[in-house]
């Protein structure tokens, strides 16, 4: 499953990301080139929390133009993506979703994912060393109780 992760990102992120950089950004987010690359989700090492099953495998293709995620767990294969080239843009989520992205250093970034104006999750993701990422997103579901993830996730080398 992983594979097929592996290519529905990298058929993904050359067709979504050409078409964004069609403009010059008005105000493009600047991470540090340290962040972009493919990173594996380290599932032994993650904490996962709510509702659905944990992924087994997981991978993000980060570029400067924003990151394309897919995970895989007993559910099936999800996967979305995030364009950061003029603020934030979700593809592959529902209309209602809407986010925000603010760069605390670059290294590291905050990012808000609001469900009809309501925020549902907010997360921090860093880089740790230049071969481990760490993301930690507070979950706010509509329903249910609230719950905390925090990923870790390698350099595909």
């Amino acid at each position: 499953m992983l594979k097929r992760a592996v290519l529905i990102a990298l058929l993904l992120s050359p067709s979504l990301f050409s078409v964004v950089m069609a403009a010059p950004p008005a105000q493009a987010i600047k991470l540090d080139p340290k962040m972009y690359g493919m990173w594996l989700l380290d599932a032994a090492h993650s904490k996962f929390g709510g509702p659905y099953p944990s992924p087994t495998s997981g991978l993000v293709n980060w570029t400067e133009h924003g990151w394309v995620f897919a995970v895989n767990s007993a559910e099936g294969l999800y996967g979305d993506a995030t364009v950061i080239d003029h603020g934030c843009i979700l593809v592959g989520v529902k209309r209602d979703y809407t986010c925000e992205v603010r760069i605390v250093t670059p290294t590291h970034l905050h990012l808000i994912m609001r469900n009809n104006g309501r925020i549902e999750r907010e997360g921090d993701i860093e880089l740790l060393d230049a071969n481990t990422q760490r993301a930690v997103h507070r979950v706010t579901p509509s329903a249910g109780a609230s719950y905390t993830e925090a990923t870790i996730w390698t350099r595909a080398h």
